[in-house]
């Protein structure tokens, strides 16, 4: 069992960046501050989860299905993330 350590300060502070853009429908900006935090993180699944949500908002089901998969590789081990990553995934495939 892999145990995910939490996100990192710098990571954090742009995930929050990237939902408050999410929240405001500013797709294009949440998806860069997210992208931004994998750079710094790539093997966090919950910010593979972020972006695969922002994805799928925009209509993007394919990369959205895409992203949950890449989620649900990083989070082998935490049942509540695997169960969001296939949430994204089902999603993904139902639009």
């Amino acid at each position: 069992m892999r145990i995910i350590p939490p996100v990192s300060p710098a990571s954090q502070t742009l995930l929050n960046e990237s939902r408050g853009h999410s929240a405001a429908g500013r797709y294009p900006q949440a998806a860069a501050s997210i992208e931004r935090a994998i750079r710094i993180e790539p093997r966090q699944p919950v910010l593979w989860l972020e972006l695969g949500n922002i994805r799928l908002k925009e209509g993007d089901y394919l990369q959205a299905e895409s992203l949950g998969r890449k989620a649900l590789s990083l989070s082998a081990g935490d049942a509540a993330l695997s169960a969001r990553a296939q949430q994204l995934i089902s999603a993904a495939k139902k639009p």
